[in-house]
C-alpha cells in the first residue's frame, strides 16, 4: 500500500510541475509561434497600375472581323485528321489537361484522408512541447551521447532486445484483442526462441535466423479497431504526443507490461523510475534522436510538424490491424 501511495504521489508531483511549466511557458510558446509563422506581420497592398492604351476596347466591327473568318480564308489542315475538331480542341489537348488535373485530384484525396486534429488545449500543449524539447536537448541528449561513448552499440542492441522480449505479453494480448491469432502465435514463438536460444532475450535469433518479425501491436490500436475515435490531442510531459484514445492505450499497455508488476511488487519508486529511464535512454541512444530531430529541426513550426507526423503514424498502425474499419479516423 505504501508503494502504491508513493508511486501515485510521484506522478501527481510530475503532473503538477508540468502544469506549472505550462502556465509559465504558454506566453513564450505563443510568442515563439507568432515569431516563426509571422502572424503579426502586415503585408502592404500593392499598387495597381492601369494602362489606358491596354484598356481600350476594340470596335465591334474589328471584333467581328477578327473572330469571323472570311469565306476565302483557308481552313488549317490537321495532320492525320481531315476535319477540325469543334472549338479547335484536339485529343492531345484533352489528354494533357487530364494529366495536369490528375495530381490535383490525388492531392485533394490525400488531404481528405488526413483527419482533423482536435487541439483545444493548444496553448498548454505548446508549452509542454517546449518543456519536452528542452528536456531532450539538455538532458537526454547529453546522457545518451556519453552513454554511446562508453557502451558499444552491440551491447545497447542486446539491452533493447532484452526489454522487447520481456514486453511480449503486451503484443501477444493485443494481437488476440485484434483477432490476429496468427500474430499472437508469432509472438509466442518469438518469445520461446529468444528466451532459450537467444540467452534470456539478449539476442534475437527469431529474427536473424528464422526471419520471424515482431508484431508491433498496442492497446491504442485495439481501441481504434473497435471504432473509438482519437479524441483530443495531448502532449504529455516526458511522454510526448498522444490523444484520448492512445492515453487510454498507454494505461492498458502498462497493465499488460510485466515490468509494471515487477516495479510495483519488488522495486521502490526511485528504482522503478530508474528502470524506465534507462530503457528510454538506451532506445534513444540507438536511434541517436534522429527520428525526432528529422521531424522538428527542418520544420517552420516544429509543434505542428510533430503533431502531423504522430497523427499519420498512428493512422498507419491502426489500419494495419486485421478487419480495420475505414469509417473511423
Amino acid at each position: 500500500m505504501r508503494k502504491f501511495v508513493a508511486v501515485t504521489f510521484f506522478f501527481a508531483t510530475v503532473l503538477f510541475v508540468a502544469i506549472s511549466w505550462g502556465e509559465n511557458l504558454s506566453v513564450l510558446a505563443r510568442e515563439q509561434y507568432s515569431g516563426e509563422t509571422g502572424i503579426d506581420e502586415k503585408v502592404p497592398d500593392k499598387d495597381i497600375i492601369i494602362k489606358n492604351d491596354e484598356a481600350e476596347l476594340t470596335s465591334p466591327e474589328q471584333a467581328v472581323s477578327e473572330e469571323t473568318p472570311s469565306i476565302n480564308t483557308p481552313v488549317p489542315e490537321v495532320p492525320g485528321d481531315e476535319t477540325v475538331r469543334g472549338a479547335g480542341i484536339s485529343d492531345n489537348d484533352i489528354t494533357e489537361k487530364g494529366e495536369a488535373e490528375q495530381p490535383e485530384l490525388e492531392l485533394a484525396e490525400a488531404e481528405t484522408e488526413m483527419p482533423l486534429v482536435k487541439d483545444p488545449l493548444e496553448s498548454f500543449n505548446r508549452a509542454v512541447f517546449i518543456f519536452n524539447d528542452k528536456t531532450f536537448h539538455y538532458f537526454f541528449k547529453p546522457i545518451y551521447t556519453g552513454y554511446n561513448s562508453m557502451v558499444p552499440e552491440k551491447a545497447r542492441v542486446s539491452v533493447r532486445n532484452f526489454y522487447t522480449n520481456i514486453k511480449m505479453p503486451v503484443r501477444f494480448f493485443n494481437c488476440l484483442f485484434q483477432a490476429n491469432v496468427k500474430g499472437a502465435g508469432t509472438e509466442m514463438l518469438r518469445f520461446l526462441i529468444n528466451s532459450t536460444v537467444g540467452v534470456a532475450g539478449f539476442l534475437d535469433p527469431a529474427k536473424s535466423k528464422f526471419h520471424i518479425e515482431k508484431q508491433d501491436r498496442d492497446f491504442g490500436q485495439t481501441l481504434g479497431k473497435y471504432k473509438m475515435e482519437s479524441g483530443t490531442y495531448f502532449v504529455w510531459p516526458f511522454i510526448g504526443p498522444s490523444n484520448t484514445r492512445d492515453t487510454l492505450g498507454l494505461l492498458g499497455d502498462a497493465a499488460l507490461n510485466p515490468l509494471t508488476w515487477v516495479s510495483y511488487f519488488f522495486l521502490t519508486p526511485i528504482e522503478s523510475l530508474g528502470n524506465y529511464t534507462y530503457d528510454t535512454v538506451n532506445d534513444v541512444s540507438i536511434d541517436k534522436g534522429n527520428t525526432y530531430e528529422s521531424v522538428t529541426k527542418p520544420a517552420i513550426d516544429p509543434y505542428i510538424a510533430l503533431q502531423d507526423a504522430y497523427t499519420q503514424n498512428r493512422m498507419k498502425k491502426i489500419k494495419e490491424s486485421p478487419d480495420y474499419d475505414e469509417t473511423i479516423d
